[in-house]
């Protein structure tokens, strides 16, 4: 029986669909599940560049590098439509579009959306840093940088509360992007699966991971404390259940976007990062 590597994000609203699945919940037919544990975006990257998993969830700013080797899960793009999840841009203080274009910006890797986004919307920063893990960034700012794009916004707010950390939200993404694509949704990271396993067994793979999502959102007090426990262990932070929670909640509502909008938000992203330069040229965008 063939055996699919699958590379879990341990972030909680990418996790939440793959936890059915880690825990017998849901089962798959005809095929195996071999799961891993990746602490960071950046990490997920570099596997799958390399192909050392079958499944995982890499920035959508990657895709470019890996088309000829993995399809795109059609309902498993997470694509920001508002503002909630829309990567604000903080800060410790006030600053001019001038001040943050000789900033020092912490993202958490060279391939992420997050960065790739920065680079289209403003352009120009001082120094670039690099902090992989989840909320470490937060003890960076002020410090190490001057900027920070906060992918996870609703974790960000709190553990900065925690600790006592103000920050002003000097922008954000979204408000940028829906300027200049006439509200188009947004695309920020999406599950892929390997072309190599072939199409049949993707799509059966698909449909899988489309039941384990859906157990999951329908049985969030099951799923939460697992979340919780993985996000934890990989994040080496006490993070708090009822933030866990909420984060899923906003990270649902972006992996639900109808298939249409989903396109319509990846061929604006690839089209005007080729047109700037920042990214290669897709050819045709695999969407299962």
């Amino acid at each position: 029986m063939v055996t699919i590597r699958v590379g879990a994000l341990a972030d909680s609203g990418d996790l939440y669909p793959f936890i059915p699945l880690m825990e017998g919940k849901v089962k798959p037919e005809g095929f195996n599940l071999e799961f891993e544990v990746i602490p960071t975006v950046q990490d997920i990257n570099e596997a799958v560049l390399k192909k050392e998993v079958d499944v995982s969830v890499p920035s959508v700013a990657m895709y470019p590098y890996i088309q000829d080797d993995y399809y795109i899960l059609s309902n498993a793009v997470a694509t920001a439509v508002d503002g909630i999840t829309g990567m604000p841009i903080l800060a410790i203080k006030e600053m001019s579009e001038d001040e943050i274009k000789r900033s020092r910006l912490i993202v958490h890797g060279p391939n992420t959306t997050a960065f790739t986004l920065y680079r289209l919307l403003i352009g120009k920063y001082g120094r670039l840093i690099i902090v992989r893990r989840v909320l470490d960034e937060i003890k960076a700012l002020g410090k190490e940088g001057d900027v920070l794009v906060a992918v996870h916004e609703i974790k960000m707010m709190y553990a900065l509360r925690k600790m006592g950390i103000s920050v002003v939200r000097i922008g954000s993404m979204w408000d940028m992007w829906k300027t200049i694509s006439n509200n188009t949704p947004m695309p920020m990271g999406m599950v892929v699966i390997s072309k190599e396993v072939g199409k049949d067994l993707a799509l059966r793979f698909k449909e899988t991971y489309e039941k384990s999502k859906k157990y999951a959102e329908k049985h969030l007090d099951e799923i939460i404390p697992k979340d919780v426990q993985i996000m934890r262990e990989a994040q080496k932070a006490d993070l708090d259940e009822e933030i866990v929670r909420k984060t899923i909640w906003a990270d649902i509502q972006e992996y639900n976007v109808p298939v249409d909008e989903i396109r319509r938000g990846l061929e604006f992203f690839f089209k005007i990062t080729e047109e700037k330069g920042i990214l290669p040229r897709v050819k045709n965008i695999d969407l299962l």
